[in-house]
């Protein structure tokens, strides 16, 4: 009951106002125990979403935080737990420590068969003893700053100069490098890759300009084994032989040397061997176009066997901007999107850009039913594209009907056996090879070019992708594609000449004037 007093000063006496107060606190208190159990199960739910539902937002424009389509592939698809020690010291020198530390956490998020453990070489000296006598390593190797990749008996030891790239811009490689690692530990044995020799071929151990001495070390970390061949001594391709490269030739091959290769990779009138089984030959081919000085590599027969003519010209585009063989032409292609055809070599690279610097054209050997193999194009030259036969001695060539060809123009091409049935009326060793395609069966790949894969053009962002999309894709491990090293975020200003007078007079005398007309106008008012 509430007493209070009326306008003639009596006292009346209100029984309900205590009631309604005692049933505000209550609805208050509820109120607040509401809201605090609502709280608690949008916190328990954000939990729960966060720790099955992992997601990052990477707003670089390298993606530098990110793993790539790739790499998520093959870890999708890992059926053995991979264990990852990182044995790095946080340092001021340690220009990517913390890009490390994201990138493998997101391997971690990525796989479930992942383990990420971090270790301090100066505090964890027992632990690391441990790690080295299960590796079967030396103590003092593993305190180094390293990363281990273990998968059972296996072992990968990344150190930490192989993850940066000691040039400038400063690349990192991290992703590259942890995933071929993974790779080689799961996959164990080696796959052996013969470069060709005594051709005038681009030297594999080369790292000046011209060499192909990135481009391997790049095979490498995917855990191939890249060797030497000299077919004239050896007198056959090795049996231990995975993928034949041979990486532009300026002479030709003997019909002695062709034949080793035929034997090696078959052609459609022979793709069973002595045993009765398909051969399983895979070759790899980067030409260079044979005008002026350049000869023929004498090549040309044996890849039309695979459905792919090579032809002794130069891929011409619209614009004159670069030396070729002596003078100024059109060389330089660029090839994104819609460019690279469909197909499983390229299907990955739409947003990366590939850059052929002097291509020869090919095209396609219409098929026919004694014909074993397909091929299918998978890099076409940007329209108004020509082949110029007459390059030499033209600053400026021009597309002639009569002996040039016109767009499309076909640059690389993959070709293998087909899948089609075979007729009836072909010969029956191509219905015996036929029978037997599966996961067997040779594979070929040919480039009109080879400088895009050298060490000068290496940096492109498609062109080692390309060449090891190609490599993995002849191995038969499409999962195991290539990535690019990542570049940091670097922002250039493109000043006009326009917007360069503008901050210079802005600078040398708006700055000043703005000043002095300030100053005249305090003076002028003090005088007042």
């Amino acid at each position: 009951m509430e007493v209070g007093k009326s306008l003639n000063n009596k006292e009346v006496t209100t029984p309900e106002a205590p009631q309604n107060i005692k049933k505000q606190k209550t609805l208050i208190g509820a109120n607040v125990i509401f809201m605090i159990l609502i709280a608690v199960a949008i916190f328990v739910f954000v939990s729960y979403i966060n720790d099955r539902h992992y997601y990052r937002c990477d707003m670089t424009a390298s993606g530098k935080y990110s793993l790539s389509s790739k790499t998520k592939k093959i870890l999708k698809n890992l059926d053995q737990p991979i264990f990852v020690t990182s044995l790095l010291v946080k340092r001021q020198d340690y220009r990517f420590y913390g890009q490390i530390v994201d990138i493998l956490e997101e391997y971690k998020y990525v796989s479930d068969k992942i383990t990420v453990t971090f270790l301090n070489p100066l505090l964890d000296g027992t632990k690391i003893t441990e790690l080295a006598e299960k590796l079967k390593m030396d103590k003092k190797q593993v305190e180094l700053g390293s990363i281990i990749f273990a998968c059972g008996d296996n072992s990968k030891h990344v150190l930490l100069k192989d993850v940066i790239e000691n040039e400038f811009p400063f690349k990192f490689k991290g992703e590259e490098i942890f995933t071929s690692a993974i790779v080689n530990v799961t996959r164990g044995k080696q796959t052996n890759v013969y470069f060709t020799k005594g051709h005038g071929e681009r030297d594999y151990g080369d790292f000046e300009r011209a060499g192909l001495g990135k481009l391997a070390s790049a095979i490498k970390r995917a855990n191939y084994n890249v060797l030497p061949l000299d077919l004239l001594k050896q007198k056959r391709v090795p049996e231990n032989c995975d993928i034949l490269f041979i990486a532009g030739p300026t002479k030709r091959f003997s019909t002695q040397e062709t034949n080793y290769i035929r034997d090696y990779v078959g052609t459609s009138a022979r793709l069973i061997n002595d045993k009765g089984e398909l051969k399983d030959g895979k070759l790899m081919v980067m030409l260079e176009p044979a005008v002026g000085t350049n000869k023929s590599s004498g090549l040309n027969a044996l890849l039309g066997e695979y459905g792919v003519v090579a032809r002794d010209d130069a891929v011409v585009y619209n614009k004159v901007n670069m030396p070729l063989f002596g003078m100024q032409t059109v060389v330089e292609v660029y090839i994104s999107d819609k460019k690279y055809l469909d197909h499983e070599i390229t299907n990955d690279m739409k947003k990366l850009t590939s850059v052929f610097y002097g291509s020869s054209a090919l095209s396609l050997v219409p098929m026919s039913d004694t014909m074993a193999f397909s091929a299918t194009g998978i890099v076409q030259a940007p329209d108004q594209s020509w082949g110029e036969t007459e390059i030499v001695g033209k600053k400026r060539p021009k597309y002639d009907e009569d002996s040039d060809i016109c767009s499309p123009i076909i640059m690389a091409v993959a070709s293998e056996l087909r899948e089609a049935e075979p007729n009836p009326t072909a010969p029956p060793h191509a219905t015996q090879a036929f029978a037997n395609i599966g996961k067997k069966g040779p594979r070929i790949v040919v480039f009109g070019d080879t400088d895009f894969a050298a060490n000068t053009f290496s940096d492109k962002p498609g062109n080692q992708d390309l060449v090891l999309n190609a490599i993995s894709w002849l191995a038969r491990r499409e999962k195991e594609l290539g990535i690019s090293a990542k570049a940091p975020d670097v922002r250039r200003a493109m000043v006009k000449p326009g917007q360069l007078a503008l901050v210079f007079w802005l600078s040398i005398a708006g700055l000043p004037s703005i000043g002095i007309i300030i100053g005249g106008f305090v003076w002028w008012r003090r005088r007042r």
